[in-house]
């Protein structure tokens, strides 16, 4: 997988590998592109342009317009192999995670009087650091508050919470 993704890698752009011409409507000026290699793993400027529209696409599409963090997850070096070849233990992993992020919301909210309070997260897996080095880790978007149903008929309201001090992430 890492040759596969790192040949793409050195591919990506390279006019003699397919590129398409772009030409202006109003001014008639013209530029080549290259192709991209797609690949999800190494190339920073396909992998940079996917974070752009996913980014984007959430902000105007799916994410209601309320405060969020970024919770990331991340695992001693002993680990990372096993949890990179292991995508069934990952999820367990991230799953018990993001359990216990939201139960600490929920707490949170009872304390503050509120009462059946849902939360939710968009989670973003990456298997990559800085460096190429294999750092397998979870970037997770979770709204800084808790959806309490309103009604049947209305769209359930959301109550912030106040942010988590350090010593409660820790």
């Amino acid at each position: 997988y890492v040759e596969r993704e790192f040949e793409r890698f050195l591919g990506c752009g390279i006019l003699s590998r397919g590129f398409v011409r772009v030409v202006c409507r109003d001014c008639g000026d013209e530029k080549v592109v290259g192709f991209s290699c797609k690949c999800r793993g190494v190339c920073t400027s396909c992998t940079a342009r996917r974070a752009h529209e996913a980014a984007a696409t959430l902000v105007d599409r799916v994410l209601p317009h309320v405060p969020v963090r970024q919770w990331v997850l991340s695992f001693p070096k002993r680990l990372r192999y096993a949890l990179a070849r292991d995508s069934k233990l990952l999820a367990n992993v991230l799953g018990c995670f993001l359990g216990r992020v939201f139960a600490f919301h929920r707490k949170r909210a009872r304390a503050l009087g509120i009462r059946g309070g849902q939360v939710g997260a968009i989670t973003f897996l990456q298997y990559f650091g800085s460096a190429l080095q294999l750092t397998p880790h979870a970037h997770c978007v979770v709204p800084d508050g808790v959806f309490v149903e309103a009604s049947e008929t209305e769209a359930p309201a959301f109550c912030p919470l106040p942010p988590p001090s350090d010593e409660e992430v820790e």
